[in-house]
């Protein structure tokens, strides 16, 4: 058996070669050694050590090449639209401003896909504007079903078929697309187990690394009770500890006096161990008719359209939105104090009148069960009580906000 710890070339008894280095190409024997380009383990001055290039992006602080992104959010909310954008925009070599992607020559994109079939993710970027020529679908039958497991290494399985694709001549590809990648794990890998995960992941950056390609991984959240977004990240902590940079999509709460049923995609980085973090874009989700429709097929597919900066990370947003749920929540579910039970019983005694003698209405509250500082907090509250003229006694008239029929006010259960 080979030994994997011979000494090196140099002759240095404090070197030691190992091998073999998954991130070169090189010859093999037959025990899967590599005999070139074997690593060598050894001291190394840092002034002589050529180090890697600085990092390189399709879109700065959106998208690096050779590097591992992960795009998460919920089910169902259109995140797969965000890497439809992206690889319009790649195929056609147009700028995507809201990605920072610039104008550059066109580039090929490869994709995984395991839950839109193959005629929507068609639809889409072709919606989109995607140059078709440059899309490839890495499948194992010729209508683009069945997508292929991953293992946890290069050298094997269908990790080894897209290395040899990848590393085709005619391709160009700046983008590789694997949505969602839970459903590419072979089933022998407990990605739970953060080790088994990091080998499941390791791959991937390799073939990043190896083709100076951007990998964008897609996954969703698990939709726990938190505004914490790293345990808000599915399937493994290791996801995104591997991750250069982390996508973060997200459906906004509708604003005030905005229709709920419109849809909008909020999405920024999370993660950057390179760049700092830029402001989250909120896109709106349009649905367009691409083919007549039918009693069996709408003939519609969805788009991502006016992009807009939020003017804060997505982080801050995701907070926020959380902690306004949380204080909604428990608005709803306050019991109301004696004070707002007299004065829903104020209002319900001033239907109808435009004002009433405050003794009699005091008089009221108290045949209600109220006492004197939950009246005199009430009356505060709901209206003004003042005499119509020297020595006429007072009268009480209700704020002009709180004028409203019998069928707009809750009476508590008294």
């Amino acid at each position: 058996m080979t030994n994997l710890y011979a000494l090196p070339d140099d002759g240095d008894p404090r070197s030691v070669a190992m091998g073999p280095n998954p991130y070169h190409d090189g010859d093999y024997d037959g025990q899967g050694e590599p005999v070139a380009n074997r690593s060598i383990l050894k001291l190394r001055r840092l002034s002589e050590i050529k180090t890697p290039p600085p990092t390189r992006w399709i879109g700065p602080g959106w998208l690096p090449r050779a590097e591992l992104t992960v795009l998460v959010g919920d089910e169902g909310i259109g995140k797969s639209l965000t890497w439809v954008l992206m690889a319009a925009h790649i195929t056609k070599g147009t700028p995507c401003p809201a990605f920072n992607i610039p104008a550059r020559k066109p580039a090929d994109v490869v994709l995984v896909v395991t839950e839109d079939s193959t005629g929507e993710v068609e639809e889409r970027l072709k919606l989109a504007g995607a140059d078709l020529e440059r899309v490839f679908i890495f499948s194992a039958k010729e209508d683009g079903t069945e997508p292929p497991t991953f293992g946890n290494s290069v050298r094997s399985g269908a990790f080894e078929t897209l290395d040899s694709y990848l590393g085709d001549d005619e391709l160009n590809p700046a983008l590789v697309v694997v949505d969602a990648w839970l459903d590419t794990v072979e089933g022998n890998l407990n990605i739970r187990d953060t080790q088994q995960a990091r080998a499941a992941l390791n791959p991937w950056k390799i073939m990043a690394t190896r083709h100076d390609t951007a990998v964008l991984l897609v996954t969703h959240t698990n939709r726990a009770d938190t505004a914490n977004t790293r345990n808000l990240m599915g399937g493994t902590a290791a996801l995104r500890q591997k991750a250069r940079m982390v996508l973060w999509a997200a459906r906004p709460p509708a604003a005030e006096g905005e229709d709920s049923a419109l849809p909008r995609l909020v999405l920024g980085p999370e993660k950057s161990n390179v760049t700092g973090l830029a402001d989250a874009v909120v896109m709106d989700v349009e649905v367009a008719q691409v083919r007549p429709r039918s009693d069996e097929d709408p003939g519609t597919t969805a788009y991502l359209a006016r992009p807009a900066s939020m003017c804060q990370p997505i982080r801050d947003l995701v907070i926020q939105w959380h902690e306004d749920e949380r204080q909604q929540e428990r608005q709803a579910n306050r019991k109301p104090t004696k004070a707002e039970e007299a004065a829903a019983v104020i209002r319900e005694y001033m239907t109808g009148r435009e004002e009433a003698p405050t003794a009699e209405l005091k008089t009221h509250l108290s045949g209600k069960g109220f006492g004197k500082t939950a009246i005199e907090d009430a009356l505060k509250a709901a209206g003004t009580s003042a005499p119509t003229g020297r020595r006429q006694p007072y009268v009480f008239r209700l704020h002009e906000s709180d004028v409203q029929s019998i069928d707009d006010v809750e009476l508590p259960g008294i």
